[in-house]
């Protein structure tokens, strides 16, 4: 059986979303980190982040349709 059968490479999956997304509008960042999230006031939902560039140390917000939660 050849060795790389069945293997799946996530780090070339993970560029190729990345580059989809930035062709379809989307600006991306790498070694940021979440400070705080912010809530609609009117139903709750999650709806922006202020997130920190861990080697400048500037602070940005980002809005989001949708936020997913994960370490």
């Amino acid at each position: 059986m050849h060795p790389l059968l069945g293997q799946h490479n996530d780090a070339r999956m993970n560029v190729s979303l990345i580059m989809t997304a930035v062709q379809h509008g989307a600006t991306v960042a790498n070694y940021a980190e979440v400070t705080a999230l912010h809530k609609k006031s009117a139903d709750g939902k999650l709806c922006a982040a202020r997130v920190r560039d861990v080697f400048t140390g500037e602070e940005f917000n980002v809005r989001a349709k949708v936020t997913i939660i994960d370490s």
